[in-house]
């Protein structure tokens, strides 16, 4: 449905060459998948805490990650062109806002 409404587009920022993207809290992983296909050569990296809606039919550079986005990301600095953070805002602790904005713009 987003994506009708944002006339197909996946995200907005101007990102020149999309090599590595981060998406938090990928569910079932749609969004990730539908990246990773319409930029072959890009590493998408998906966190989420469960694996259970993880689809069987992954893109190659799809890489899923057991992870919590209420801890500390592990990630070095600027390890991703684009962060991808939708839908998550239930999910994260109230006292885990203010590291979990500075992870994800690292």
């Amino acid at each position: 449905m987003l994506k009708i409404v944002f006339n197909n587009k996946l995200f907005f920022p101007p990102v020149s060459r999309v090599r590595t993207v981060l998406d938090c809290g990928y569910g079932a992983a749609s969004w990730a998948v539908e990246v990773a296909e319409e930029h072959p050569s890009c590493t998408v990296v998906g966190v989420d805490i469960s694996p259970h809606m993880k689809p069987d039919d992954l893109p190659e550079n799809f890489i899923p990650q057991l992870d919590d986005i209420n801890r500390r990301f592990t990630f070095d600095d600027n390890s991703f062109d684009f962060v991808h953070s939708r839908f998550v805002g239930g999910g994260i602790n109230k006292g885990r806002w203010p590291t979990y904005l500075q992870d994800i713009k690292k």
